[in-house]
Formats: structure tokens, C-alpha cells, sequence
């Protein structure tokens, strides 16, 4: 059955009627490609297409709230670099019409591109019970294994937060660009009270962070050497699996490639800024 409520209340009621029966569903880019390559199909359907103002985004004091229904395309026009950039590599226009955030968070693959550029800015995802409320964890916490998160199977994936105010940079490795899944992908943030974050697509069983490299970077400013030592650190620390698309070998090589470049990028950018000041 397809349900199709036309509030947030309404679904949540739904959701937390029904659990793990029903499979929550907006865009459909990811659930229907796995549908069609599976005989198992969900009972109901959740369908958050319908819901009004599911797809706002908000601004507040140095971040952006956006609902769960968020698009791609939305995302790709917000002033958050690597999320914008991530969000550009998804797929062609029609699939970033489509394609929402919570339903990016939500199959958690290990390739999400907006889940990587959202764990290199500490993001909040809310999730939500129609009878328990709200509630908000760190995205660090939301991924909890292979395509496995936080969310409960009476909760749905209602909104993210994110600051604007990171230095931030995004590059994806893929055969053909934004039209595949990524081979590897990097983000990099560096907040303005010294955080850094250093995060990877497909060389995990989750979209990781390199705690490593973001301590060498963190501990000791970004210099050629310390962005040499994080790049060999990241290479360490990543996991990656030989497939049709890459070599293990290959994607920790290019981790270490992508952390030196992002960071470079993003120290060379300052330096001019600070320059033309």
C-alpha cells in the first residue's frame, strides 16, 4: 500500500503505526534502483513527496536548517562549498530534482556524496517520533555501520543543520564524473575556532572520517609537512575493498592524493585572502 500523507504530523503517525513495514520514500533514486534489483519488496510505502514545506531550507544564526525533502538541486545553490559541490556530482538533473537529503542519510551507502560533505562540517540530523519528539544527534553518530544509522524504525529523517561560516573544499573521483557512483571522495572543513575535518566516501564500510589526519592537521597548522604526514595518515586509516570500479590499492592512494589537495587548496585560498586584505 502507498500512503501518502500531507503533513509531517501525518507521517510520523504512520511511521510510528507501522515501523519497519513501511519504507519511507520521496525521490526514489536509491530505493527503486535497490527494488529493482531485489525480489524482497516492502509491504507499504511512506511517500513524503506530498508533504508541505518538506522541502524548505532556513536560515539561522551561522547555519542552515533544511527538511529532510531537501534536493539535490536545492543543496547544489546553498553557500556551503562542499556541500554544494557534493551535491552537483549527483547524478544528472533529473536525479538531482529527486534525490533528497534524508534519503541520501537514510540508505547510508558508504559512496553518499552528501553524507560525506555533511561529516566535514559536523551536521545535525533530527530525527523524529510522533510520540516522543524530536531528537538531534551528531552526524558523526548517525552511522553506525554498513547502511546502517541511529534512526529508529518508528522515526523519520525530518531535518539537518549545518554552519555556513567553514572554510571548505569537495572532489570526487569517478569514471565519468557525476553520471556514476564515486571511486573515492573527499571533503575537508576547517571551522573558524580551529576544528578540521577530513572525510571519505567508498574506502569503508561507512563514510569515514580520518581522525588522524585531522588530529596532525589540528595539532600542527597546515603546512607542506603536516599536510604530508595527513595525507600518509589518511591513507592509513581508510579501508577500502577491491571491486569493478577500483582497486583497494588505487583508493588509498588517492585518499592520500585528495587530502593533499583539499588542503593545500584551502591554505592557498586563505593565504590570497589574507594577502588582498
Amino acid at each position: 500500500m502507498f500512503h501518502q500523507p500531507h503533513d509531517v504530523a501525518e507521517a510520523l503517525r504512520i511511521r510510528a503505526e507501522m515501523g519497519g513495514d513501511v519504507l519511507p520514500i520521496a525521490g526514489g533514486t536509491d530505493i527503486v534502483v535497490a527494488m529493482n534489483r531485489s525480489s524482497r519488496h516492502p509491504p507499504h510505502f511512506l511517500d513524503l513527496s506530498r508533504i508541505e514545506g518538506f522541502r524548505a531550507v532556513r536560515r539561522e544564526t551561522d547555519s542552515l536548517w533544511v527538511m529532510g525533502g531537501a534536493t539535490f538541486s536545492q543543496l547544489g545553490r546553498l553557500p556551503v562549498r562542499c556541500l554544494a559541490d557534493a551535491a552537483m556530482t549527483v547524478g544528472g538533473p533529473a536525479i538531482r530534482n529527486r534525490g533528497t537529503i534524508a534519503g541520501n542519510l537514510g540508505t547510508a551507502s558508504p559512496a553518499g556524496d552528501g553524507c560525506v560533505a555533511l561529516l566535514a562540517i559536523d551536521a545535525l540530523v533530527e530525527l523524529s517520533n510522533a510520540d516522543r519528539g524530536s531528537r538531534t544527534i551528531s552526524i558523526a553518530d548517525f552511522f553506525r555501520g554498513f547502511r546502517q544509522t541511529a534512526l529508529q524504525p518508528d522515526e523519520l529523517i525530518t531535518g539537518v543543520s549545518f554552519p555556513t561560516d567553514w572554510r571548505t573544499a569537495w572532489y570526487k573521483i569517478g569514471k565519468r564524473g557525476s553520471i556514476n557512483i564515486s571511486i573515492v571522495c573527499c571533503a575537508v572543513g576547517l571551522s573558524p575556532r580551529g576544528d578540521v575535518r577530513i572525510s571519505f566516501g567508498c574506502v569503508a564500510p561507512t563514510v569515514v572520517r580520518s581522525r588522524g589526519a585531522e588530529s596532525i592537521i589540528t595539532q600542527g597548522g597546515i603546512s607542506d609537512e603536516t599536510i604530508s604526514e595527513a595525507a600518509r595518515a589518511a591513507m592509513l586509516e581508510v579501508a577500502p575493498i577491491d571491486d569493478h570500479r577500483a582497486s583497494a590499492a588505487y583508493r588509498r592512494a588517492m585518499c592520500g592524493v585528495l587530502t593533499r589537495r583539499l588542503l593545500t587548496q584551502l591554505r592557498d585560498e586563505q593565504a590570497a585572502e589574507e594577502t588582498a586584505a
